[in-house]
């Protein structure tokens, strides 16, 4: 041991903590052969909350993750500062883990949740920055939904549980299965646990993708409620709360669809905060995004930006905001990520990623572990024997 390190040993274990949280998950992973009580420290779970915590609060940029859709293939990362800074887009395969035939179905305080099979047969928690992954969790639901299945990762912090829902936006049309009045919630754990939900008998449909985005401890999803003219669409959230495990409504900045807003638009997480992008192609403004500056406070939607349809060429998605006012976003008809700066209102770079089809799933740096939010074998088996056997009686 250097003498640095020796006399980094003598400081109180209290500094020692507070000095390692403020260092990157790589560096922290190197530090954990100093020595046993460093190791014991950082892969303590109380240690990985409280740099959980502090990163949530100095907002690292995050890693891009994605899987093509319908195609075979591993799960593909790159950094959000390289293609902002260094306009390079230069995607990584997870090959420790590979993924033909996984979806990703949420981010959640740097954990990916990945199922297979369709709708799900198994559920995987995946920690990208350690490459931690947990054991696959058996969860079999009922096929009548057919690709109205809608879903949602997330985090209780009440009760220190990551939760997945899983739902029918078609439960309407459905009259012979209890799956038309209840949604599925899955509980990870050392005990996984299953139950069913009410939720609203959907007139409805959901907007864009499926995956619910995860914040404040809810999970939210923008539908429409389709009026006499198809043209003419009511927007609205629709809101899980995880801790009361119940459904909530929420109204969005615009709610109709109007003369100047032409595409559905988009749910976004930006600072923590929820946002939503309308786009208006062949406008004077070809987007603008929202945020919801106090989460389930409807008067707090606040316009962050509007870009003008001179800076871009066509309608995109906002994927991140950074530090120094560079917006990310997927141009999704190009097929190329955009980077546009908000403070000069100019277009600053465009990188061709080549894909047909992605949905971006932000993910932040962290230390959680997967492994200890699994099930233990008797517990997984014995968990599962009950989900069969609920499945076989009709209750899901």
């Amino acid at each position: 041991m250097t003498t640095r390190m020796k006399h980094l040993g003598n400081l109180p274990a209290d500094l020692i903590r507070e000095i390692l949280t403020r260092l990157s998950v790589r560096q922290i992973l190197q530090l954990r052969i100093v020595c046993r009580s460093w190791n014991s420290l950082i892969c303590s779970p109380e240690f990985a909350n409280h740099h959980l915590h502090r990163s949530t609060l100095t907002q690292p940029p995050p890693l891009l993750c994605w899987k093509e859709a319908g195609r075979r293939g591993d799960i593909m990362h790159c950094s959000s500062q390289s293609l902002i800074l260094y306009r390079q887009h230069q995607p990584t395969a997870f090959e420790s883990h590979p993924a033909d035939g996984i979806v990703i179905q949420g981010s959640c305080n740097g954990l990916l949740c990945l199922s297979q099979g369709f709708p799900f047969e198994t559920l995987t928690l995946f920690n990208p920055s350690t490459r931690s992954v947990s054991p696959s969790v058996p969860f079999q639901c009922s096929h009548e939904c057919g690709d109205d299945v809608f879903c949602g990762f997330g985090y209780d912090i009440l009760h220190d549980q990551y939760k997945f829902v899983m739902g029918c936006s078609a439960s309407s049309l459905i009259t012979y299965s209890k799956v038309r009045s209840g949604a599925l919630v899955f509980t990870f754990g050392a005990n996984p646990s299953w139950k069913i939900v009410n939720h609203p008998v959907f007139p409805y449909d959901f907007v864009g993708p499926r995956n619910g985005i995860f914040v404040s401890g809810t999970l939210n999803w923008i539908v429409y409620h389709p009026t006499i003219d198809h043209f003419e669409l009511e927007w609205f959230l629709l809101t899980f709360d995880l801790k009361k495990e119940s459904f909530g409504r929420l109204c969005l900045p615009i709610t109709r669809t109007r003369s100047d807003v032409v595409h559905l638009p988009r749910l976004q997480l930006h600072n923590n905060r929820l946002s939503v992008c309308y786009r208006t192609p062949n406008m004077r403004i070809i987007c603008a995004l929202w945020i919801m500056k106090e989460y389930g406070v409807e008067e707090s939607w606040i316009k962050l930006f509007e870009i003008p349809c001179g800076g871009m060429i066509s309608p995109c998605v906002s994927v991140y905001i950074s530090e120094d006012h560079n917006l990310l976003a997927l141009d999704e008809s190009d097929r190329k990520f955009i980077v546009y700066n908000l403070r000069r209102n100019k277009l600053v770079s465009q990188v061709s990623h080549g894909y047909h089809s992605i949905t971006i799933f932000l993910c932040h740096e962290s230390l959680v572990s997967p492994s200890h939010y699994s099930p233990s074998t008797h517990a997984l088996l014995g968990n599962w024997t009950q989900l069969n056997i609920r499945h076989r009686s009709g209750c899901i």
